[in-house]
């Protein structure tokens, strides 16, 4: 059990980033994660630069600042179970490859799932 929730920064206009927030909201049983985006009040006070870092997911792990592959498998760890087993073998490749194959994905998001408002996670996932 954590004791401080991972507060998640996604891309609020990105459909593909919402369902992944989704998935995760759904998938958290343990309440571990709190989902804001990366350009409100929480990323703010979180100490994002002004207008959110569009590029890339962004896990708040108590002081530690995560972001790319080093984000996603935190969140895998998160979760627990097989999805935490997942993580441990995805440790195995290395980050440089890991990264490289996040970025290919976060850059072509939007031609994946286009453009969407934040609406698929619940007020109570979202933190603003």
């Amino acid at each position: 059990m954590r004791k401080t929730p991972l507060v998640v920064l996604i891309d609020g206009s990105c459909a593909m980033c919402n369902g992944a927030a989704a998935w995760l909201a759904r998938r958290d049983v343990a309440g571990a994660m709190i989902f804001a985006t990366n350009q409100g009040e929480v990323a703010r006070i979180a100490g994002e630069p002004p207008g959110g870092d569009m590029g890339t997911i962004v896990v708040w792990d108590g002081s530690r600042r995560l972001v790319r592959s080093a984000a996603v498998l935190v969140l895998l760890r998160a979760l627990g179970g097989g999805w935490q087993f997942l993580a441990w073998l995805a440790c195995l490749c290395p980050s440089a490859l890991r990264d490289f194959l996040y970025d290919q994905v976060a850059r072509r998001r939007h031609r994946f799932a286009g453009l969407a408002a934040c609406k698929r996670l619940s007020p109570y996932h979202l933190a603003e």
